[in-house]
């Protein structure tokens, strides 16, 4: 058999949809469209400034645990369930999840929204998908405090994290669809 032979035959077996490379292959496909060619036809005539897989477990509420690093944390920090029952997200963000975010003003940023930002630190550079606990305003330029709800405390990067750093404010969480980003953050880390 020759070679153009043996490559329709390929071809025709991975584009037949009946076996587990098939799905892979369509699965790659479909990322492929989405984010580069879909995405930025959507950044170009939309509000919309980012959509980030979650791949960090800093804002999924699991218990026990989230007891003590995000309701125990409110209240010792003067935050009721008045406030916070109003917040977004309230019950966190689970890991594999797509936060999609919009471009808003600085005034629009409140305390107890979600915000996805940009840090260099500490050889860090990545979005963080966080909650604001705290803003400042120094002449006239925002400034947030960020921490992940299942973090016990704020990290050294989320104190004052500027606006111009500011992606976006999480409008939207859309389950599951974030897993081969994290499966891809997963690779990143062992390879």
């Amino acid at each position: 058999m020759d070679d153009a032979k043996k490559l329709r035959r390929l071809l025709r077996y991975i584009l037949s949809g009946n076996n587990w490379e098939s799905i892979v292959f369509y699965i790659i496909i479909f990322y492929l469209i989405i984010f580069y060619a879909a995405m930025p036809a959507v950044y170009a005539f939309t509000p919309l400034s980012d959509v980030s897989a979650v791949v960090s477990g800093s804002m999924v509420h699991s218990y026990p645990a989230i007891q003590v690093t995000y309701y125990d944390w409110l209240k010792l920090h003067g935050f009721n369930s008045s406030i916070t029952s109003a917040w977004p997200f309230k019950n966190g963000i689970p890991v594999g999840s797509i936060a999609i975010a919009y471009k808003v003003p600085p005034s629009s940023i409140k305390v107890g929204d979600v915000i996805i930002y940009y840090t260099s630190y500490d050889g860090l550079d990545e979005d963080i998908i966080h909650r604001v606990i705290n803003e400042t305003i120094v002449n006239g330029s925002y400034y947030y405090t960020t921490k992940g709800d299942a973090n016990p405390y704020s990290l050294p990067f989320e104190y004052n994290v500027p606006y111009s750093s500011v992606v976006g404010k999480v409008e939207y969480v859309v389950p599951y669809l974030g897993y081969p980003k994290y499966a891809e953050y997963l690779l990143s880390r062992y390879i």
